[in-house]
């Protein structure tokens, strides 16, 4: 077996297993999980591929503001180490940008590698809810469900990131699976059911939110196909609403956000963190700094549940404009592969991306980096593509 194919069966192993991505069978307290053994796996076996890595201009366009993130992150923290934090090297960070740098080279010379991660990762999702429906690994943290000790929104929006995922493979089939990829759908009631069980008002939305999007932007060559598609997809939406708003953990807390404005305490965390930012609005206290904070505030390290927040607490208003370059270079990459050729799943997954961003945490949360790899490097084989056509010395650094 040659190196290359080593590496795309450690890649695709390694997407499977971020559904496992807290899973301690050994029960050493987060030293070790699953999705951790398989992610160094990848990276070593792409050690020799790294060092004859040649990053193209479109990936260096994209790589630019995190890494100068990152470096600001890094300098704020130095300069607020305190005696209660003084790891101001976020090595968490810091192993996602490298995991992202490697798979955006790994799709530069196997083209589509992302799209069948991605797929693998879905694949992951299935058996998570079919060892849900056995009645495997499952816990509750009140009436809602997890499994193997994983936060209840993390399952739910796996499931909802896949669910999208394999409708997009079966409805685009760039992966060209045959009349085989239907058999893809059979799982989809569970995940739903897994998904509306763990409670995730933002898998749901964003669920529900690309299930429409996905049938108003997908293109067709004649009209009548396209009315075809709209009215087989708003009879899917009326039959997966009735279905989903049947399982009552989710109705109930769907109720709770409408009537009472309901955020699980979110809006709390928010206010006591607002005097930090009004205190350090530039510049912010970085990783250091931040902890402290919330150790004297909490009690204990909390994260906000926004990462707008957190960029504000811990880069202040400069690292927040720097980290927006990043994310607007990735969202204006889906749009653009969108228009280019009609592909779907880079602009859909924005979706979840944004719930996260504004309900949840992606900074360290591998599947976001997974997402943002796969949209930007999906944009590799695309040279019309219009945010790419200016001169490399044109570029914004």
């Amino acid at each position: 077996m040659s190196m290359r194919q080593l590496q795309r069966i450690a890649l695709l192993i390694f997407f499977f297993s971020i559904n496992f991505e807290v899973y301690d069978p050994f029960h050493t307290n987060g030293i070790f999980s699953l999705s951790k053994l398989t992610g160094y796996i990848y990276l070593l076996l792409m050690m020799p591929f790294i060092i004859r890595i040649t990053t193209n201009d479109r990936i260096k366009h994209t790589l630019r503001p995190i890494i100068s993130f990152f470096v600001f992150l890094t300098i704020v923290s130095i300069a607020h180490v305190n005696t209660t934090s003084y790891g101001f090297f976020d090595f968490s960070l810091f192993q996602n940008i490298v995991l992202f740098w490697i798979l955006l080279n790994h799709e530069q010379y196997e083209h589509l590698i992302l799209e069948k991660g991605m797929l693998s990762f879905a694949f992951g999702s299935v058996v998570l809810a079919l060892l849900y429906n056995a009645g495997i690994g499952i816990d509750y943290a009140g009436d809602r469900v997890t499994l193997f000790n994983d936060n209840q929104n993390n399952v739910g929006i796996r499931m909802s990131i896949s669910v999208i995922v394999l409708l997009t493979v079966v409805l685009q089939n760039r992966l060209q699976l045959g009349k085989l990829r239907y058999l893809l759908l059979l799982p989809v009631p569970i995940m739903l059911t897994l998904m509306a069980e763990s409670g995730s008002r933002v898998a749901f939305f964003s669920f529900i939110l690309a299930f429409i999007s996905g049938g108003v932007l997908f293109k067709t060559k004649k009209t009548w196909a396209k009315i075809l598609i709209l009215g087989i997809g708003a009879f899917a939406f009326l039959v997966v609403w009735q279905f989903l708003m049947q399982i009552e953990v989710l109705n109930t807390r769907l109720l709770l956000s409408i009537e009472h404005g309901d955020l699980s305490e979110r809006d709390i965390i928010w206010q006591r963190l607002l005097p930090l930012i009004r205190t350090n609005p530039f510049f912010g206290v970085g990783k250091t700094g931040y902890a402290e904070f919330t150790q004297i505030v909490f009690g204990q390290f909390t994260s906000p549940h926004n990462v707008f927040i957190e960029v504000l607490c811990l880069t202040g208003i400069i690292g927040l404009l720097i980290y927006l370059v990043f994310l607007y270079r990735i969202f204006i990459s889906s749009y653009h592969i969108y228009k280019a050729d009609n592909l779907l799943l880079p602009l859909l997954l924005v979706i979840p991306v944004l719930g996260l961003l504004l309900s949840g945490q992606i900074l360290f949360v591998k599947i976001g980096w997974v997402i943002f790899g796969y949209i930007v490097g999906s944009s590799i084989t695309y040279p019309q593509l219009e945010v790419f056509k200016k001169h490399k010395s044109k570029l914004v650094n």
